[in-house]
């Protein structure tokens, strides 16, 4: 399992960026904006035979930890604010650490892409298999992982996640003017 900070999770290559985190306390959640000011070169990712830019300069990261779910959600948008993806961390736990939200990864990850097509993926079973079998993890975690996914899924799949259905425009716009 790893544990990942919020402002650290995708700044590989971020030369320069501007962050805000917030606490939702009626939500019980963190939200965590980053602007992308300058990259070294694009992150960019083939997205069903297109090449597609996640990270870029002018690019948003906006990250949602909820302190009563097991998962990290994490949209990427560009500079014209259209959302590119979104990316959940199935999680073992959430929390703060420092006022910085954290999530310990619990390797699987579901991808949502809402536009062009209604595409969910899951990522990295084979990493979760090997965590399991090279005793990183037990497998009750196993199990949990598995579980947490397959609800997420259901979640997105009938519209019920609050954080596709949040208006992420509207936030970044009542922090970055």
């Amino acid at each position: 399992m790893r544990k990942k900070t919020i402002s650290k999770t995708y700044m590989r290559g971020v030369t320069d960026w501007e962050f805000i985190s917030i606490k939702r306390k009626e939500e019980n959640f963190h939200i965590c904006i980053k602007k992308i000011n300058e990259v070294d070169k694009p992150f960019i990712l083939d997205r069903y035979g297109k090449e597609t830019a996640f990270i870029d300069n002018g690019y948003y990261i906006v990250e949602f930890t909820p302190l009563n779910e097991l998962y990290n959600a994490r949209a990427f948008l560009d500079k014209n604010l259209d959302i590119i993806g979104y990316y959940f961390d199935i999680s073992l736990e959430n929390g703060v650490e420092d006022c910085i939200p954290y999530y310990d990864d619990l390797y699987l990850d579901v991808i949502y892409d809402g536009k062009p097509k209604f595409v969910i993926e899951i990522e990295d079973k084979d990493e979760l298999e090997e965590a399991l079998n090279s005793g990183k993890i037990t497998q009750e975690q196993y199990d949990l992982a598995n579980k947490k996914c397959s609800d997420l899924v259901e979640e997105i799949v009938s519209n019920r996640n609050i954080f596709i259905n949040m208006n992420i425009k509207d936030l970044i716009h009542k922090y970055f003017k």
